[in-house]
């Protein structure tokens, strides 16, 4: 029986650790890039998942470890990879999973207000245009391991 509650609880706690809004978002996998020596900007990355019959949108994206945080997206331009902010976020349709990850959609975070220790988890607070804000953890990840990530 105690083995059960336990198993129970575990589940319980990562469903309320990843992130669910009363309103029906999830979030989820949140991680954080280790920033290289001497870089003061690193990227943010996680899914996004609207369960909800009604779209939603990303607007905004806030934490205390940047003076600015932004949602960002990759693309080619003349054969050249850019990345720009996205001034009207991300939209979410109903039933859809977003994934924000290396070489998409992401969100960046400049002048940064403290150093990262990997493994160690912070949080960003998402602002949705339907759903409100919400708080979520990200976890840090060295460099070498975001770029093994990306590549899988």
């Amino acid at each position: 029986m105690y083995r059960y509650l336990g198993v129970a609880f575990c589940v319980w706690s990562f469903l309320a650790f990843a992130g669910h809004h009363e309103d029906g978002m999830h979030v989820m996998n949140g991680w954080v890039k280790e920033p290289l020596p001497g870089v003061d900007a690193t990227a943010v990355y996680l899914s996004i998942h609207n369960p909800r019959k009604v779209p939603d949108r990303l607007i905004s994206v806030s934490t205390e470890l940047a003076q600015i945080s932004e949602i960002h997206e990759m693309l080619m331009v003349d054969n050249v990879m850019k990345m720009r902010r996205l001034d009207s976020g991300i939209a979410i349709a109903p039933d859809e999973l977003v994934r924000l990850e290396p070489g998409g959609s992401h969100i960046m975070l400049f002048d940064l207000n403290k150093s990262f220790q990997v493994g160690e988890t912070y949080t960003v607070t998402l602002d949705f245009e339907r759903a409100g804000k919400m708080t979520v953890p990200i976890t840090v990840k060295a460099a070498v391991d975001s770029a093994q990530h990306h590549h899988h």
